[in-house]
């Protein structure tokens, strides 16, 4: 990894009602409802900037001229203000998960670019056509990236994780809560010393992307159709992106599951797939599901290992759990052993692809395919009839995504949920009018 300082752009406190009110999730969890609540809870919200009041399945060209003027605006206006001088940031959350505090600590900086071919980069997720081309058309219209990739790094020996808490020194330039109860706590560092240490410890690191694929690719797309000025790489203010970077290290990295809702394409037997994933998987039934029916599920994970939890109609709740003796190997394609067991991967090929016709790779994002974090909610939205299944996955550990992003073999679209998720609003990366192209820092 080769990281910067750079010249961001954040809100003037003295223009923003609270920094709370204008930062926003990223672009890709919001859905209908949470996005209006956003546009309308602060003028200055970032969302006007990363996804629109028509949100992403309707934003035509008006759209991302919207998007643009209101960005040229802000910064017109002094809603938006540059810094100073270069600085990458200490990024703090203090957040609660399953009744237990945690605290995670990470860095922002300006990152060289790389392409994956490169071996300094792994995605860990496939990434779908529809997102790209949409984080392309807004890199093109603002001429800036709006919002922070995160991204992980292997520190065996915590380096990085102790150069972080020894380098913020006096009050954090932000500290707010967010809605989902997730305190953040921001300080700029501008000492070149303390941003050179952190530089030297990274150049040994990769990195691999936990959130932002679309994001990444995107500004590939942009600096390869844009760069501009000549050079080497690094010598362009679109050679970098900014990132938020978190060692595997740090107690505070959490992954959430990421379930899946599923709608049938004509009229679903719920038996009939009973009898048909019975081929592939022991099925056994958590009944009565009743009220803590996803409870008793999670009861009997640890035993189940790598078991995918089944809403079905009635409130019926059931566990799969694949056959000894190998029956999935006919539709898991090659890959690492690792990869092949995850539950995400055996609920694509054994279920979703051969029952729904639900392909795991694609280029466009399936209608019939929803995603949560909520068992919960997973359960009363099959129970409600929205949905025909629900399928309901462990989490997979930080440790085990940066491995098999080491190994080249992505996983399913949303196969992961780092939380919390890295708002957006935080920091602005302009293209243009940078100042100075941002500087590689080097011990």
């Amino acid at each position: 990894m080769q990281i910067a300082p750079f010249h961001g752009l954040r809100y003037d406190p003295a223009r923003i009602s609270s920094i709370s009110r204008v930062v926003a999730p990223p672009f890709d969890v919001l859905d209908g409802d949470a996005a209006e609540d956003l546009h309308n809870r602060d003028p200055h919200n970032v969302i006007r900037l990363i996804l629109g009041k028509d949100g992403l399945d309707t934003r035509d060209a008006k759209e991302y001229r919207r998007a643009s003027e209101t960005f040229a605006a802000w910064r017109r206006d002094g809603v938006l203000v540059p810094e100073d001088e270069p600085a990458v940031y200490v990024c703090e959350h203090s957040f609660v998960l399953d009744e237990h505090k945690y605290l995670r600590r990470g860095l922002i900086c300006a990152m060289l670019l790389e392409d994956f071919s490169s071996g300094h980069v792994f995605p860990h997720e496939r990434t779908v056509a529809g997102p790209r081309a949409d984080r392309l058309r807004l890199f093109r219209a603002c001429r800036a990236s709006l919002s922070l990739v995160f991204g992980v790094f292997s520190d065996p020996e915590a380096r990085v994780d102790s150069l972080l808490e020894q380098t913020p020194t006096g009050p954090p330039i932000y500290e707010f809560e967010s809605g989902s109860g997730t305190a953040c706590r921001l300080w700029r560092v501008t000492d070149p010393d303390r941003t050179a240490r952190l530089a030297s410890a990274l150049r040994s690191e990769n990195l691999c992307i936990a959130d932002g694929h679309h994001r990444y690719e995107s500004a590939l797309r942009y600096r390869d159709e844009f760069r501009s000025r000549p050079g080497p790489p690094g010598s362009a203010p679109e050679d970098f992106i900014p990132i938020f970077c978190v060692s595997i290290k740090n107690a505070g990295l959490k992954t959430l599951p990421s379930h899946r809702l599923v709608k049938a394409d004509a009229d679903f037997d719920p038996d009939a797939l009973l009898q048909a994933v019975g081929r592939r998987f022991d099925i056994r039934e958590i009944a009565p599901a009743g009220r803590r029916g996803p409870g008793r599920l999670a009861a009997a994970w640890p035993e189940a290992g790598d078991g995918i939890g089944c809403c079905l109609p009635g409130d019926r709740l059931f566990l799969f759990a694949p056959k000894a003796g190998g029956d999935l190997e006919d539709v898991l394609p090659e890959g690492p052993r690792e990869w092949q067991r995850l539950a995400v991967t055996r609920l694509h090929c054994g279920i979703l692809e051969p029952h729904f016709g639900i392909a795991m790779e694609g280029e466009a994002a399936d209608p019939r395919l929803v995603y949560s974090q909520n068992a919960e909610e997973v359960r009363w939205a099959v129970a409600r009839g929205g949905f025909d299944a629900g399928f309901l996955l462990p989490a997979i550990e930080p440790a085990t995504v940066e491995k098999l992003a080491r190994m080249g073999r992505r996983m399913p679209s949303k196969s992961t949920y780092f939380y919390p998720k890295i708002d957006s609003g935080l920091l602005f990366y302009p293209f243009e009018n940078q100042g100075t192209v941002p500087r590689i820092a080097s011990s």
